[in-house]
């Protein structure tokens, strides 16, 4: 069977877009907010060995879940399903569109600015040839997307009958490495914002958290009794280690 290829989506009014850029960043802010989530707990497990050894398969489980749903998010971002809506669907509509990031449409939206003007002459005019160069970075000749493909088509979302005896595990033929989900997550973050400023002159905000509530966990563990048991243990017999090997 023939791919679909992708086409723009429908658009009948200026609101539309706009509900379009609100869409895709809901999907980009809880990608990088479950990613951030599991790179902090990663890191406080790490500094918390001694407490996170009491529970390996809980921190292990966990983190795994975690990582899966920032693959879920990611996925529904680049999906090049020509059903679907995605990155790339949107960055077409935009080519389709480009009346809309007229100055004057542009100033009509925000007519009750006293900066519009200022906003609108230093964000400047739509750039084309950036738009060709953000549409071929959300498509799959962008060899990070095709990867990502192969994981939503074959592990992710499905269950491949290529997986099913293989001798090695998927990731060993197409590893994903946490520097291309960056890549692909700060990416998505800098398109929407070049479009949502060329539409409306703002931009959405990233994640600005501070993960205390989580601090609070693994700070909490080290006054678990079978923690603080297992402490003293080993300094009892760090002690008596000690005096062993002190001369008579």
């Amino acid at each position: 069977m023939p791919k679909k290829e992708l086409k723009p989506l429908k658009l009948d009014s200026p609101e539309k877009f706009e509900h379009y850029l609100r869409v895709l960043w809901d999907e980009l802010y809880w990608a990088n907010f479950y990613y951030d989530i599991f790179k902090e707990a990663g890191r406080l497990c790490e500094q918390h060995k001694q407490v996170v050894k009491f529970s390996p398969h809980f921190w292990h489980f966990t983190l795994r879940a975690h990582l899966q749903t920032v693959l879920i998010h990611l996925h529904r971002i680049y999906d090049p399903n020509s059903q679907s809506f995605n990155l790339h669907r949107f960055l077409l509509t935009v080519r389709n569109n480009k009346g809309i990031f007229d100055s004057a449409e542009v100033r009509k939206r925000r007519k009750a600015d006293p900066h519009a003007d200022d906003l609108i002459q230093a964000i400047g005019a739509l750039d084309s040839a950036q738009l060709d160069r953000d549409i071929e970075f959300s498509s799959e000749a962008n060899p990070k997307v095709a990867n990502l493909k192969e994981w939503r088509d074959r592990v992710t979302f499905h269950k491949d009958e290529r997986e099913l005896f293989r001798q090695k595990p998927f990731e060993h033929d197409h590893p994903l490495p946490f520097g291309d989900i960056d890549e692909l997550l700060e990416g998505g973050y800098r398109i929407l914002n070049r479009y949502s400023e060329y539409f409306n002159t703002s931009k959405f905000g990233g994640n600005c958290r501070e993960w205390k509530d989580m601090e609070f966990v693994f700070e909490s563990l080290s006054y678990h009794p079978q923690v603080i048991q297992a402490r003293e243990l080993d300094k009892l017999f760090g002690e008596n280690n000690a005096d062993k090997d002190t001369p008579n």
